[in-house]
């Protein structure tokens, strides 16, 4: 009986890159429900062994795949405030991290039966490690950009998170005018109300 192959530590690191690829792609496209093992394996090229070896169960690669889009968010984020210290800057950021929820909507919308079909199969450390600290991160955004605010800073962060939060009225919006447009106008407006 010929024995299994043995995975080297870059080939681990690249399967893991592109099943991170692909749960992220699927998640868009149809959920956590709808995603199998199967099928992200079946497009990796790798076997479900392989998949096990990697990952104990599907909701650990969910877990890593929303670690690193918000890693990744948020390093886009400090670099847009860091290249462009002004209120401008600032408000360019807001509008890029709105694109984003737009293109995943798992970012934002926690409460929809699919992802709290993923947060129930989660032991309680795996959620505080992917809870998003959004104060935290307005903080760092804040300092990143340089900036001065001319209001508390939680009056501040609330004023923003209410903004971004018009992502969940895109759909009522859409029918009548360029979501997108709207925001933008209203993040220029915010942006410069509350920074000096």
């Amino acid at each position: 009986m010929p024995s299994k192959p043995v995975l080297s530590d870059a080939d681990k690191k690249a399967i893991r890159k592109r099943l991170g690829e692909l749960c992220e792609e699927c998640w868009i496209a149809h959920g956590y429900k709808k995603t199998s093992i199967k099928n992200l394996c079946d497009n990796a090229g790798i076997s479900i062994g392989t998949f096990y070896t990697l990952y104990p169960t599907k909701e650990d690669l969910f877990s890593e795949t929303i670690e690193r889009i918000e890693k990744r968010l948020t390093e886009k984020v400090l670099a847009i405030n860091r290249s462009s210290q002004t209120k401008e800057g600032f408000a360019q950021s807001m509008k890029e991290l709105f694109r984003e929820y737009d293109s995943k909507p798992f970012l934002y919308n926690v409460n929809t039966p699919d992802f709290q079909s993923f947060v129930t199969k989660l032991p309680e450390e795996t959620i505080q490690k992917i809870k998003f600290d959004s104060f935290e991160f307005f903080k760092q955004a804040v300092q990143a950009a340089d900036l001065t605010l001319k209001i508390e800073p939680s009056q501040a962060y609330g004023i923003l998170s209410a903004l971004l939060s018009t992502i969940n009225a895109k759909e009522t919006l859409a029918v009548t005018c360029d979501y997108f447009a709207v925001f933008d106008r209203m993040a220029d407006i915010l942006v410069s109300s509350i920074f000096e």
